[in-house]
């Protein structure tokens, strides 16, 4: 892969179990990038500066998403969002712009183990269903990302959401 790629990104901050998951499954895909959920992709974007005037101007409101159990399609395996998507497709309207548009529904989700550099045996996913309790997350936070050449992801600027409250997990 080259070139730049860039996102909107939706850190998790304190998910020690994820990230523990993630390192001993797929470390390469962990020193890639945090785990996190994607918010908008490069090609849906195209103006970053229009973007993140957006996040700045409208201040939309943190959101709670909940998550749960993990699913597996051959070796990409992750954590689905587990019943309303609405704060999180709203988000995407509101930065996308022209509510009007009818932008590609995305399914929020956390990726565990990545296909491009991870694989995933039958007891791999048995030991991530065993330490899995389903979970929610409040995200108060929105990061610009990139990525250069398959690099590593850095983060270039984050943007409160709502009041910037810490961001938390609960269990489900």
């Amino acid at each position: 892969m080259k070139g730049w790629r860039r996102q909107a990104t939706l850190f998790l901050r304190r998910p020690s179990w994820i990230n523990r998951l993630r390192l001993d499954l797929n470390p390469a895909q962990a020193r890639l990038i945090d785990p996190h959920v994607t918010l908008c992709r490069e090609d849906e974007v195209s103006d970053w500066e229009e973007l993140g005037r957006r996040l700045k101007e409208l201040r939309p409101q943190a959101i709670t998403l909940n998550f749960g159990p993990p699913h597996r399609n051959g070796d990409l395996v992750y954590i689905p969002c587990a019943g309303s998507t609405d704060a999180f497709d709203d988000l995407r309207i509101t930065l996308l712009g022209n509510e009007l548009a009818d932008p590609r529904k995305h399914v929020p989700h956390i990726t565990l183990i990545h296909p491009r550099n991870g694989s995933c045996s039958d007891a791999d996913f048995a030991s991530i269903i065993s330490v899995f309790e389903p979970f929610s997350y409040t995200f108060d936070e929105v990061a610009f990302i990139q990525q250069e050449n398959g690099g590593i992801w850095e983060t270039v600027e984050t943007f409160p959401l709502g009041d910037g409250a810490n961001t938390k997990m609960t269990d489900g």
